[in-house]
């Protein structure tokens, strides 16, 4: 859960890029910031339309997808595609440089920050010439015991 403090600042922060930009600035627009800030993982474009349809927000498929793309594209969200998968989106600032553990087996996606792989992230960028902005790393995995994982979703 985000503070209404940081909702604010996403707010404005959106608001900024939508002017610069040039896009419509629509109501619909910050239903969705307030939305995401109420979810604690990651979440798929159609996961997000199905909650708010359910807390009884009246928005279009299209409207979410349009919306997710631009929260993408001003920085606020990370969208993701874990092995090949659907899209799945994230809040920037809940954990900014974080890494993913996935296992294949059950589904199970462990988030973790490791500081040495900001040390390869920042070798790696000083020896090509570039300036580090971000990261994301995806390890895939399979737990210990597939077989007795509270997480597998298999029958």
């Amino acid at each position: 859960m985000t503070s209404s403090q940081d909702i604010e600042t996403l707010k404005a922060q959106f608001a900024d890029f939508l002017k610069r930009k040039k896009y419509r600035n629509t109501q619909e627009r910050y239903n969705v910031i307030d939305r995401i800030s109420q979810l604690d993982r990651h979440f798929s474009a159609d996961e997000l339309y199905l909650f708010m349809n359910r807390e009884g927000d009246r928005i279009s498929r299209a409207t979410i997808y349009s919306t997710l793309d631009l929260l993408t594209q001003c920085g606020i969200l990370m969208k993701h595609r874990f092995d090949g998968e659907s899209a799945t989106y994230e809040l920037s600032s809940r954990m900014p440089n974080h890494d993913h553990l996935i296992c294949m087996e059950c589904g199970r996606i462990e988030e973790f920050r490791e500081e040495g792989i900001d040390t390869i992230r920042d070798a790696v960028c000083s020896s090509l010439g570039f300036r580090p902005v971000t990261h994301s790393l995806q390890i895939f995995a399979v737990c210990h015991d597939p077989l007795t994982c509270v997480h597998n979703k298999q029958d």
